[in-house]
């Protein structure tokens, strides 16, 4: 407890001027002997111990008057958290004052012992209850920060950086509100005040002087991923307590959303906040000689009205490739979910896209111009009676090179940093490919089918097919070229220089060619193996699964490791047809895969009826996490089947394409592969595969906010270092670590741009890192939380700059117990009136 005026306690001493009063006009009656007033004696002396009881009432009354005027005058303040106890403690020792006044006036009118002790005991229970809550006032009231009310203050501005505070209303972003409230605060801070702005780096450096303090609030931004604030606080804290300042202030500027305060119900802050040990109990507290000050913790609540809040989400981006050939095309999809209780409304998103620039984009002062973006495609979107809707937007002709694009809500609302989606796609030549055959000319017509230049050295490719292994003998063979070698020299062959494997028409792998595979397709490689009649082997079909016995599979016969270790399911035999074209026919499954951008042209209106399937594996048992990109209409097998292994993917074809040699015309398998120029979709089928495959990129291009950024860089094709801008506008430079480019830094959602230079001039790439919707929510935080981490008797909330200043004052100077001081004053003044007046005429009557 403190007092505003504390000379005025001095007031108290006249609280001896009724006593001196009352001893002064005691006058010692003199002694006559009456003998006619002997029979009214008695009755005498009864009324004489009334009026002494009285008086002494009276008298105490007078007395406590004058120590309630002074106390009131000198403005007693106690913490805010210890309000509720002063209030309760003397409440219950007015009902003590007034149960022994009743105890008194009982035993002057010599009342029974029954009737006297009912009050005494109430008294006696109401003093023992107000001593102990006024004792608790007393011992905590030193944690209350009523020291040097007037000197310069060491304070912590804790700034709430989520994505929420983007959260646009009344024309001001939260962000922008808060960094208006912090500046307000600094306004009124002391001269000599020490400030700490603590925001996007979490860290806290005080400042000496206001100007440098500005600079650091002007530079907060808002993340894409929600801050810890418990953390910013324990941070804020600890800094303040630093400081040899005595007065010590955490301010917290906050839209109070639940993510911020995700680790509220687990964190207590009370030991910081009051500069006591967890473990420490009351009594050692209240006996440590030097404690040190109780921070003041304040929050601003800078959010939205829940009910005026609205909002609309792009969610759940997929899309179909990040890589692709130039020309290619990807799919892009994604959900748009409103939040609970808006409109349901039609709305409009697009896809805008940078037009790739072949030349230099540097402007004259040395600043990068970024292209404006041009508007790709629109689509309108109408959510169901849920708030939900799903949309498919297709990204065509992409340029070599790095592609960057947005897809956004055509009309933003309020919170903007959910409504848009950065997608970075890289159009690029497809890297070099190896077919692993053992029969030479089913391997010269696949390489012929993926480059048709390669009929220029059908020499050498014949001599790689018969197994002496003799690699092009030009130095410059193009990127997208097509080597061949016999599947018996897996184990020979150095996969790393390619980018696609294709294992055509295999027969069974030993476990180590089939380990050197698995672990090349890990590291980023793609396999397409391409099952044909020689994986019958020498057994004939039953070697693979054909149903001989309930349960037999090719898992159980063939060699561990081999393989079936690199399928996605397990082999159950063949199922056949007769020659009718209508048996079965090839049904596109994942239509928005890059596979089927080959054709320009949904791939559901390819007439696949026309080319019939008279034999395919049995492919089942599937891995969960295999895609089926395309099925069989009659048995709803699947025909290609994907599934990643690490940083690479497998594509199984269960039928095989181009037709073998060796069975095409005795049993053929379909009617995909023919001569006729008819014959187109399975030809562009098999190049698109094969495409998609030696395309992709070992690491991904698209990140989340806080993910680590990592691009394939071999020097030997690549720029060393780069320079790196941010969404922001911020430039560094990156340098290239065993053929890696790596960068954590991604705070900021947006496109991240590197520019290098090489022997051929400038190289752009990039990526793009997008706000994970889980980190953006709109639910209020729990206040129990709150209480919990901070305390209940320390959790000041304010709102607007009004409440900010009463809160504050009552959290610096305590809450004012004076109103109540004068009230209780005022009913003592009116019970003195009403007690004195009674007195004196019945003791006038009592003389007459």
């Amino acid at each position: 407890m403190s007092f505003l005026h504390i000379s005025l306690m001095l007031g108290s001493l006249a609280a001896l001027a009724p006593i001196l009063f009352h001893m002064l006009g005691r006058r010692q009656p003199k002694t006559l002997e009456f003998p006619a007033i002997r029979f009214v004696k008695k009755t005498a002396v009864e009324a004489q111990r009334g009026w002494s009881v009285k008086r002494w009432i009276l008298l105490a009354l007078r007395v406590l008057m004058m120590l309630m005027l002074a106390a009131a005058l000198a403005a007693p303040r106690v913490a805010s958290g210890l309000f509720a106890n002063s209030l309760l403690a003397g409440l219950l020792g007015i009902l003590a004052l007034l149960s022994s006044f009743a105890a008194i006036v009982l035993w002057g009118r010599r009342s029974g012992f029954a009737a006297l002790s009912i009050p005494l005991l109430v008294a006696l229970g109401l003093w023992i209850a107000a001593g102990y809550y006024g004792l608790a006032v007393l011992r905590r009231s030193s944690d209350s920060p009523l020291v040097n009310q007037q000197g310069p203050l060491c304070a912590a501005i804790v700034v709430d950086t989520s994505p929420t505070m983007g959260y646009k209303y009344l024309n001001h972003t939260r962000l922008e509100d808060a960094k208006e409230m912090a500046s307000w605060l600094m306004d009124r801070f002391p001269i000599g005040s020490e400030i700490a702005i603590i925001g996007n780096d979490a860290a806290a450096r005080v400042n000496q002087d206001r100007l440098s303090a500005e600079r650091q609030l002007d530079r907060i931004a808002v993340e894409g991923k929600a801050c810890n604030l418990i953390d910013r606080i324990t941070i804020g804290i600890e800094t303040v307590r630093k400081s040899k300042l005595d007065r010590r202030e955490v301010y917290v500027l906050s839209d109070m959303r639940k993510n911020s305060w995700s680790s509220a119900a687990q964190a207590d802050l009370l030991p910081l906040i009051t500069g006591t040990r967890p473990d420490q109990e009351p009594s050692q507290q209240f006996a440590t000689a030097e404690k040190p000050p109780r921070v003041l913790l304040q929050i601003i609540d800078l959010g939205v009205p829940q009910q005026e809040i609205r909002n609309w989400s792009l969610e759940n981006l997929r899309i179909s490739a990040e890589s692709v050939v130039p020309g290619g095309s990807v799919t892009l999809q994604a959900d748009l979910r409103a939040l609970e209780g808006d409109t349901k409304e039609q709305l409009m998103v697009e896809l805008a896209a940078e037009p790739l620039e072949k030349k230099t984009t540097v402007a004259r002062d040395g600043q990068w111009s970024i292209p404006e973006v041009k508007l790709l495609d629109r689509q309108v979107v109408q959510s169901n009676d849920q708030g939900l809707a799903s949309l498919q937007i297709p990204w065509k002709d992409l340029s070599e090179g790095t592609n960057h694009a947005v897809l956004r809500l055509a009309r933003p609302d309020p919170l903007e940093i959910d409504n848009v989606y950065h997608v970075t796609i890289e159009a690029r030549e497809q890297g070099k490919s190896v077919v692993l055959c053992d029969d030479k000319t089913d391997a010269q017509l696949v390489s012929l089918m993926l480059d048709p230049s390669m009929s220029q050295q059908r020499s050498g490719s014949t001599e790689a097919a018969n197994g002496t292994g003799t690699e092009p003998a030009s130095g410059n063979e193009r990127a997208n070229s097509v080597e061949v070698e016999p599947r018996g020299r897996i184990g020979q062959i150095d996969l790393s220089k390619y980018a696609n494997v294709v294992l055509f028409n295999p027969t069974e792998l030993n476990a180590d060619e089939a380990d050197k595979l698995a672990g090349w397709v890990r590291n980023g490689g793609g396999l397409l193996v391409v099952l044909g009649p020689a994986a019958m082997g020498t057994q004939g079909p039953q070697a693979i699964g054909t149903p001989i016995a309930p349960g037999s599979t090719l898992l159980e016969k063939a060699e561990p490791g081999g393989l079936p270790s690199l399928l996605p399911g397990k082999i159950r035999g063949i199922t056949k047809g007769g020659l009718d074209a209508s048996v079965t026919a090839l049904r596109p499954t994942l239509t928005n895969h890059p596979i089927w951008g080959i054709f320009e042209r949904p791939p559901e209106e390819i007439p696949w009826v026309s080319y019939p399937v008279y034999q395919h594996w049995n492919l089942v048992d599937l891995d969960p996490a295999a895609s089926v990109i395309a099925s069989y209409t009659q048995s709803e097998l699947p025909m290609m089947v994907e599934s990643m292994r690490g940083s690479g993917r497998i594509i199984v074809m269960t039928l095989p394409y181009p037709e073998p040699v060796s069975v095409a015309s005795k049993a053929p398998w379909s009617e995909l592969f023919t001569t006729s120029s008819d014959a187109w979709p399975g030809f562009a089928l098999f190049l698109g595969t094969v495409r998609y495959l030696a395309t992709q990129n070992k690491h991904p291009l698209n990140y989340d906010v806080g993910a680590t950024a990592v691009l394939g860089n071999n020097t030997k094709e690549f720029p060393r270092t780069y320079e790196l801008r941010q969404p922001g506008g911020d430039e560094i430079r990156v340098e290239s670590e065993d053929d890696l480019i790596s960068y954590g830094f991604t705070q900021q959602s947006g496109h991240y741009r590197l520019r290098g230079v090489r022997a051929r001039g400038l190289m752009y790439r990039g990526f793009s890192v997008n706000v994970d919707r889980r980190e953006v929510s709109l639910d209020p935080v729990d206040r129990a939380d709150l209480e919990k981490a901070i305390g209940i008797d320390n959790l000041l909330i304010a709102k607007e700059k009004s409440e900010v200043q009463s809160s504050i004052g009552e959290g610096r100077f305590g809450r004012d117990l004076s109103p109540f001081l004068w009230v209780i004053l005022a009913m003592m003044v009116m019970a003195e009136q009403t007690m004195s007046s009674r007195f004196y005429s019945s003791k006038q009557r009592g003389k007459a």
